[in-house]
């Protein structure tokens, strides 16, 4: 058999006329015949195809496409057919696989592609401005038409670029008229991140997990704006379609069971709180939501100022209904507020050592305090969320303590704790040392020793700084002896510390 190169050359007029074929019969509009045409060149130019012979007398080539399997291909040059031996009967990846590895050697087989997928975007480039929104959905979809890498959820950074890129292909078709530029960016940003959402979700489980939760944050930020903009933007009798198709879709969107219902669940909230804000509308929203879990129930009658039926929560759901509870606080709805928290309360621990990472713990620990501060909770049940909160929650207990006038109880807990002079500070210690100087004293001379044992003159410093106090303290408590048999004490206990001696002189603590 002469070489391929020569075969191609000597039936260069036929191959022509298969491809014209396959121009006209594949659209790359069409999904399944984009992904044929995608998987055929890399066949391709991965050296999946292999000609085997070439019969001059009957015009039969045949071929080996070493695809998951291996199979063959026979072209008929006379009657310019071909057959396969895979399952499908009309065109398939590896026939067409065999006419690009043939035209490759008389044509640019990239310059095809470019030309061939160049017919849609030409059509799709006048899409934007005929305000379709089943149009601007298909004109979005098209950027995102090739398969996203998978080194992209192994590396944020790959992540990050692809997604940019994408998203300004797609907004490179923004109509020209003002009044739809905010709308077609919202569409944008949504589509962009439903088709980007597998890798994104994937990227949460892998090593750059907080970039790609950072990522997430961003994404939601902007189109909270963009949400925001056209809420307070006049609405047209023209663009009644785009919301509803939009609702249609954040809707299918939430609706999704694969194991991101959380996140899914987040984004839902956005729109339901940013744009679509009518009760009308959320009453009805609520009818047309598939098979609606307590979330969704809970999250309408919140923003409608209805009371929530809850009972139980799975642990896992914590971080859902704790944002619902700070939806109730927004919306004043004191009741529903109550209700989750009572649900979320016995999975606190769970939620913040299991399902947080520990940069998290601090600020959910602050935001649950707070939340649980505005209902009424007894003793016993504070005493168990602090217990919860383990040491995360020392702030949050020690205002609480300060607040019910029990600093004897907060002395203890920060001596418990061996809690820094600072953290004390911040906790209260100055507010305790006016309602009850007698309390601080232990803490104040811990603190001073802590400095003694350092043995240098700096440390000398700090500990007078600390007596200082410690002296302003036993004043107010009348404790004015015991302040003086105490310095008295630590002189004849450290009587060889020269440099104490003199800076405690100095400090004017006897």
């Amino acid at each position: 058999m002469a070489t391929v190169q020569s075969l191609a050359q000597q039936y260069e007029e036929t191959i022509h006329n298969y491809m014209a074929a396959v121009e006209e019969s594949l659209h790359p509009g069409r999904a399944l015949d984009e992904e044929m045409v995608r998987k055929a060149v890399f066949l391709v130019r991965h050296d999946g195809v292999q000609i085997q012979s070439f019969n001059e007398e009957r015009l039969l080539l045949e071929a080996i496409v070493k695809d998951a399997h291996s199979v063959k291909v026979v072209m008929n040059f006379d009657k310019q057919t071909t057959v396969c031996a895979c399952p499908q009967e009309e065109m398939c990846r590896h026939r067409l696989a065999v006419i690009f590895a043939l035209y490759q050697k008389v044509g640019s087989l990239s310059g095809w592609v470019a030309d061939w997928r160049a017919r849609e975007l030409e059509q799709l480039s006048t899409v934007g401005n005929k305000r379709s929104p089943e149009q601007w959905t298909k004109v979005i979809r098209s950027v995102w038409r090739d398969p996203i890498p998978d080194y992209t959820t192994r590396n944020y950074f790959y992540f990050e670029q692809m997604y940019e890129g994408r998203l300004k292909n797609a907004l490179s078709f923004v109509p020209l008229e003002r009044e739809w530029k905010v709308l077609f960016r919202a569409y944008a940003h949504f589509i962009s991140l439903a088709e980007v959402w597998p890798t994104y979700i994937s990227g949460t489980n892998d090593v750059h997990h907080s970039f790609f939760k950072t990522w997430f944050e961003d994404e939601l930020h902007e189109l909270r704006d963009l949400l925001d903009q056209l809420h307070g933007q006049h609405r047209t009798f023209e663009s009644d379609a785009f919301f509803d198709h939009l609702r249609d879709m954040v809707r299918a969107f939430a609706a999704t069971k694969d194991g991101s219902s959380s996140q899914r669940f987040t984004v839902y909230q956005t729109f339901w709180t940013h744009l679509f804000t009518g009760d009308n509308l959320r009453k009805k929203e609520l009818t047309l939501f598939p098979r609606p879990d307590e979330r969704i129930l809970a999250f309408f009658a919140i923003l409608l100022n209805q009371t929530v039926d809850l009972k139980k929560i799975a642990p896992n759901d914590a971080h859902d209904w704790i944002q619902l509870a700070i939806l109730a606080e927004q919306e004043h709805n004191s009741e529903a507020l109550k209700t989750i928290l009572i649900a979320v309360k016995p999975h606190v621990k769970t939620f913040l050592f299991e399902g947080l990472y520990t940069q998290y713990r601090h600020q959910y620990v602050r935001t649950l305090s707070r939340l649980f501060f505005l209902i009424d909770l007894s003793e016993t049940d504070w005493e168990d969320l602090f217990r919860q909160f383990g040491h995360y929650g020392l702030p949050a207990y020690s205002t609480y303590l300060i607040e019910k006038g029990l600093f004897k109880q907060w002395a203890e807990l920060h001596h418990l704790h061996n809690s820094p002079l600072y953290f004390a500070e911040e906790c209260g210690l100055k507010e305790v040392q006016e309602a009850a100087p007698d309390f601080v004293l232990p803490l104040y001379h811990r603190y001073a020793m802590s400095h003694l044992d350092e043995r240098s003159r700096a440390s000398y410093k700090q500990a007078v700084r600390i007596w200082k106090k410690m002296k302003a303290a036993c004043k107010k408590s009348d404790q004015v002896e015991f302040w003086n048999s105490y310095m008295k004490e630590i002189r004849t206990q450290n009587k060889r510390l020269r440099a104490l001696q003199e800076e405690i002189e100095k400090g004017n603590l006897v």
